[in-house]
């Protein structure tokens, strides 16, 4: 399989791991910097063991090649320049969250959406909170009727305001979609408070019932973290580097003790894969951007 993956960002690189752990052979990387493609090969050279070949270029490559798969790890800001780019190609496109900006686009994301998805029928966005949900669902499994939901994210990323939103809020939808079912992106949502600050984003609501906080963190130095709250029971999901891989846990703020669970991305990829010729697959993708979008644009508002 050939792919090209857009951009030259920390989560480029994850993606083509994780192409390449599941039979990707070729990947082109596509950006406006020479020296951060070479940058980034290089640096995913490091961290895989398979023969791969690696090229890189501008955005005219994506025209001289017929690739199987189209990755866009690009900036939010752009996605909706780069998604005008390949919706003519023949690729299979996976974009990660959120598929565009909201703040860019605004109330003309519904229309944008609506005419990129006639246009290109295989496009998927990650979310692998969506498989993380899982896992920390089997921790409160014994809960008793919720009254209390905190989920806490911590981003190491370099977004602000109201972006940490746009960036963050799918992330927390996707995964409550599973946590609390099919049911939470249908019913409304009453907001109570938002906190917005330069490296932080909250917000207090109520749905079902159940008073539920999101607390955005964003800190440039800070590692990825979550913290799930549900009633009095706490769990917090964190990563652990060992012999240049990855471990992911989840541990019981409380008690300390640790569970190993899969890479969310990772599991992302496999769903990914075995679903790449069912278009079921990539309709129900659609379906809950489209939700996810609206949702987070009524946070914005």
């Amino acid at each position: 399989m050939k792919c090209a993956i857009i951009g030259s960002t920390k989560i480029a690189e994850v993606h083509a791991k994780h192409l390449i752990a599941n039979g990707v052979r070729e990947i082109t990387f596509i950006s406006r910097s020479h020296l951060k493609r070479e940058k980034i090969i290089l640096n995913v050279k490091r961290q895989v063991s398979k023969r791969v070949l690696f090229f890189h270029g501008n955005i005219k490559e994506l025209k001289k090649k017929n690739y199987d798969i189209i990755c866009i790890c690009s900036s939010t800001e752009v996605h909706d320049l780069h998604l005008r780019a390949v919706t003519k190609l023949k690729s299979i496109i996976i974009i990660e969250k959120p598929i565009i900006s909201l703040l860019k686009l605004r109330g003309q994301y519904q229309s944008f959406l609506s005419n990129l998805y006639k246009k290109k029928k295989r496009i998927v966005v990650c979310y692998p909170y969506l498989f993380l949900a899982k896992s920390f669902k089997k921790c409160f499994v014994n809960t008793r009727k919720i009254k209390n939901i905190i989920f806490e994210f911590q981003s190491g990323g370099k977004t602000k305001y109201k972006n940490i939103c746009v960036n963050l809020m799918p992330h927390a939808l996707s995964f409550f979609k599973v946590f609390l079912k099919e049911n939470f992106l249908r019913k409304n949502f009453n907001k109570v408070t938002t906190i917005i600050k330069k490296n932080l984003w909250q917000v207090h609501f109520i749905y079902n019932k159940i008073n539920i906080h999101f607390i955005f963190k964003v800190n440039y130095k800070s590692k990825t973290s979550l913290k799930v709250a549900v009633n009095d029971l706490i769990f917090t999901r964190k990563t652990l580097k060992k012999n240049n891989n990855f471990i992911n846990y989840i541990e019981n703020f409380k008690t300390g003790r640790r569970k190993n669970i899969n890479n969310p991305i990772g599991e992302f990829y496999k769903d990914f894969f075995k679903n790449i010729n069912n278009l079921k697959y990539f309709q129900s993708n659609r379906k809950l951007t489209l939700n996810l979008m609206k949702k987070n644009y009524f946070f914005l508002k």
